[in-house]
């Protein structure tokens, strides 16, 4: 399977699991508000919080990612690392700061 982007910064991919994360967790808010039902929202609520921590898992993924190439990696060079999001494999670019 191809990747999902060809090079990415970790930090984006970071901040796009915790824009999923938030933007779960607004939904939610937002159909509790419209379904009338108690089952209804119940369901939903359920799914929007499994979506969110869904967004977190990934978030944390990336960063354990990240930094385990840093480890690894030699000081002031800039690599790329395959990483896996939402089961995409993703290639990241990961600074290594100098020093």
């Amino acid at each position: 399977m191809q990747n999902l982007v060809a090079a990415i910064d970790s930090g984006l991919m970071e901040n796009a699991a915790l824009g999923v994360s938030v933007g779960a967790v607004l939904v939610g808010l937002v159909l509790l508000k419209i379904i009338s039902s108690i089952v209804g929202k119940v369901i939903s609520s359920a799914a929007m919080v499994a979506l969110a921590l869904a967004g977190w898992s990934q978030r944390a993924e990336i960063s354990d990612c990240a930094q385990a190439v840093k480890e690894q990696a030699k000081p002031g060079a800039t690599i790329e690392a395959q990483c896996t999001f939402f089961g995409q494999d993703v290639d990241i670019k990961v600074p290594i700061p100098q020093g």
